[in-house]
């Protein structure tokens, strides 16, 4: 079930980065909008799960040249369980949004880091995955 996929070769990650690029001011401070979208069937426990035991979803950036002042998570929607005690849980499903507020030099750098998250669909979670993050990032 959670084996390579047949098309790439590659494990399903079941969370994809939509962004792949920002345009910013060279050394002024700015928002943006990490964009990141979960498979269709599947969710991800939010950044603040409703349960201690799950595993909640973290965005681990390595800032080198680029200032990143803070980090905003979107808030869950609520999703319940189908099976075992039809748990209430705090989700992730379709696309979300981590916030950034972030200053560049001017010029080309890369946004790196890691998004750590554990997927899961009606029946079953599958193990916690990281997804790698890597942005191009143009300041100017």
């Amino acid at each position: 079930l959670d084996g390579p996929d047949r098309a790439t070769g590659t494990k399903k990650q079941h969370v994809e980065l939509l962004t792949d690029s920002l345009q910013l001011t060279a050394n002024k401070p700015q928002d943006v909008e990490l964009r990141f979208r979960v498979d269709p069937g599947f969710h991800i426990n939010s950044h603040k799960p409703k349960d201690e035991l799950l595993i909640p979803t973290e965005l681990q950036l390595d800032s080198g040249a680029l200032h990143i002042a803070n980090q905003q998570y979107p808030p869950g929607s609520h999703f319940r369980l189908q099976v075992g005690n039809g748990e209430d849980l705090d989700v992730y499903q379709g696309e979300f949004r981590v916030a950034l507020r972030i200053a560049a030099p001017r010029g080309d750098t890369t946004l790196s880091g890691t998004l750590h998250y554990q997927a899961c669909d009606n029946a079953a979670c599958f193990p916690p995955r990281t997804l790698p993050v890597k942005i191009a990032v143009t300041a100017k």
